[in-house]
């Protein structure tokens, strides 16, 4: 539904981007991508307003982010980003997370796993708790008139 409200109106890619799946490309790994694997199959990377998930082939060149926090199992996947903040997914339990940066150094905020946080989060009312001024954004206007999210 979203994707074909998307396609409507050719202006519409200035705020929001799904594209289609990967399903059945043999040559992705889908042990390495944990839950994201699923969301890569239903839309090869995204952009909802402020907030981007990478498609299978910016993966690779935006794992730069995880150097200080990496351990041996490869747990961390960086998966987008929320108003240019890294948005990391720990890839065996799909929570997930975006680095804020402070004057201390470096916060994790958690928002569930990655099914809540689409839901909720990308596609959700919870759009407007993380992006300021959200009333007046192109995206969270989108999920509106579509019906998503109501008033």
């Amino acid at each position: 539904m979203l994707k074909k409200g998307l396609k409507e109106d050719p202006s519409n890619i200035v705020f929001g981007k799904l594209n289609e799946g990967i399903e059945g490309d043999s040559k992705v790994n889908s042990l390495k991508l944990g839950k994201y694997y699923d969301l890569l199959n239903l839309t090869n990377g995204m952009r909802c307003g402020d907030i981007d998930l990478w498609s299978y082939s910016e993966l690779e060149r935006n794992q730069y982010v995880l150097s200080d926090i990496q351990d041996e199992k490869e747990s961390w996947l960086s998966i987008g980003q929320i108003l240019y903040e890294p948005l990391i997914m720990n890839r065996f339990d799909g929570n997930v997370y975006r680095f804020d940066m402070d004057e201390d150094g470096t916060l994790m905020n958690y928002f569930g796993e990655l099914d809540f946080f689409l839901k909720n989060y990308v596609f959700g009312y919870g759009y407007s708790e993380v992006i300021p001024n959200s009333e007046d954004d192109d995206w969270f206007l989108f999920l509106k008139k579509k019906g998503i999210i109501s008033d």
